[in-house]
């Protein structure tokens, strides 16, 4: 269903197509009423983290996207502006820097709440506008010289929405509806177009929809809903089959946790974390072609609904805590999973300075020198890269293929071998 229109951007800068980190890159929205910020962090080799910046953001911002090439972070306000009205909503763009600070390009209003954002390309994004009753994915052509958004396309998606994930590699968008306990696809182009192309409905609330790092996977948490310990796997089909997903074998997952409410996947695509909104914890689970199973993996962030947000970068997993209790710690938490998927924590908890750090977290990183041997995708050759390409092979990850001939053989260990030895 397509549609023009325009919203105007209140411009302040004028956005250099060249601009990105050069460092990998922590971002932090805050939900705050009495001025948000979006922190940025810059990620070191040793996974400790740097304050770059805490950018204000107006009011309550929550969703937040980075475009691809990594030149414009995008911010949504979903619960008023900081003009004091609480029946308008901001989208917020701003040029990320190369020492990983923002530069505010505009705002401009949306029409609905904005809970989660996803670039489609570099100048189009998708913007899940909810009201607890109708949800509807607005797609934007964004033109950063006027700048304005133009609406290129609508999509009512169920009742109630709230977040996305995105397979560009395929340019296929998910979200979900928790009233209606389904997982819709939807196809898109260049140009923000956008056609609805079937549903998977689970038997639980599909929370947090997330995909594997190579999008065959993807999981949903189940809230408060089905006993609240659920999390439900699939496969993610080509775009050519009607039925998105398919259900992993043993999916829905169980955990020993009240409430699952977040998900994060290791990159190397061998252990999954969930977040917990009741007794908020973080627990593990291992990945063995999709399907998951417990670890002894266990973190307690405090009283109840007090993780924010988690994500996953190389071997490392960051979760906020956004603990309300005068006097208590807040911020970010940084861990290393090793080779068995056990977490260790990095240096202490990073006060964010703001509170309610509990909007999005994400990173983004630019692309390095490709170095096949390093499996795991931590910057450095170890032995734990010996672990990651026997999980990629087990699971026919494309990490297995280390010679290049787009298969994956046992032929590979000997080039892995090879690659480890030349190095990177």
């Amino acid at each position: 269903m397509r549609k023009t229109a325009a919203l105007a951007l209140a411009a302040t800068f004028s956005l250099s197509a060249s601009a990105q980190p050069d460092e990998p890159t922590l971002f932090v929205a805050h939900y705050y009423s009495l001025g948000a910020t979006v922190a940025t962090y810059i990620i070191n080799p040793d996974g400790t983290l740097t304050l770059a910046d805490n950018e204000p953001s107006g009011v309550w911002s929550d969703s937040l996207a980075v475009s691809p090439d990594g030149s414009v972070l995008a911010v949504g306000n979903p619960a008023g502006s900081d003009d004091g009205s609480s029946t308008t909503d901001e989208a917020y763009f701003y040029s990320i820097n190369a020492d990983s600070t923002l530069t505010l390009i505009g705002s401009a209003i949306i029409p609905q709440s904005p809970l989660a954002m996803t670039w489609l390309d570099n100048d189009t994004i998708a913007i899940l506008n909810s009201d607890i009753s109708n949800s509807v994915i607005n797609a934007y052509d964004v033109d950063f010289a006027g700048p304005t958004l133009t609406l290129a396309d609508s999509e009512a998606t169920g009742g109630f929405a709230t977040n996305f994930a995105n397979d560009r590699s395929r340019s296929l968008l998910f979200t979900q509806d928790s009233f209606a306990n389904t997982i819709f696809r939807y196809e898109y182009d260049n140009a923000g177009n956008m056609t609805a192309s079937g549903s998977t409905a689970q038997g639980s609330y599909p929370l947090d929809v997330t995909l594997s790092a190579d999008n065959a996977y993807l999981y949903s948490a189940g809230g408060i809903s089905s006993n609240r310990e659920k999390i439900t796997g699939f496969s993610v089909n080509e775009t050519a089959n009607a039925t998105p997903l398919n259900a992993l074998p043993g999916s829905p997952y169980v955990s020993s946790g009240n409430s699952p409410s977040n998900i994060a996947v290791m990159p190397a695509g061998d252990y999954l974390f969930v977040g917990h909104g009741t007794d908020a914890t973080v627990r593990g689970f291992a990945i063995d072609k999709g399907a998951l199973t417990p670890t002894s993996a266990f973190f307690d962030v405090g009283g109840q609904g007090s993780i924010g947000d988690m994500t996953a970068y190389a071997d490392l997993l960051f979760v906020t805590d956004d603990t309300l209790e005068s006097g208590g710690a807040r911020g970010v938490i940084v861990f290393r999973v090793d080779a068995n998927g056990d977490l260790s924590q990095i240096g202490p908890i990073y006060d964010t300075g703001v509170p309610r750090p509990e909007g999005d977290l994400i990173v983004w990183a630019p692309e390095s020198a490709d170095c096949p041997a390093d499996t795991n995708g931590d910057g450095t050759l170890t032995p734990a890269d010996f672990t990651a390409w026997i999980n990629a092979f087990n699971n026919n990850l494309p990490e297995c293929d280390q010679n290049g001939d787009g298969s994956c053989t046992p032929t590979d260990f000997t080039a892995w071998i090879d690659n480890f030895n030349t190095g990177c």
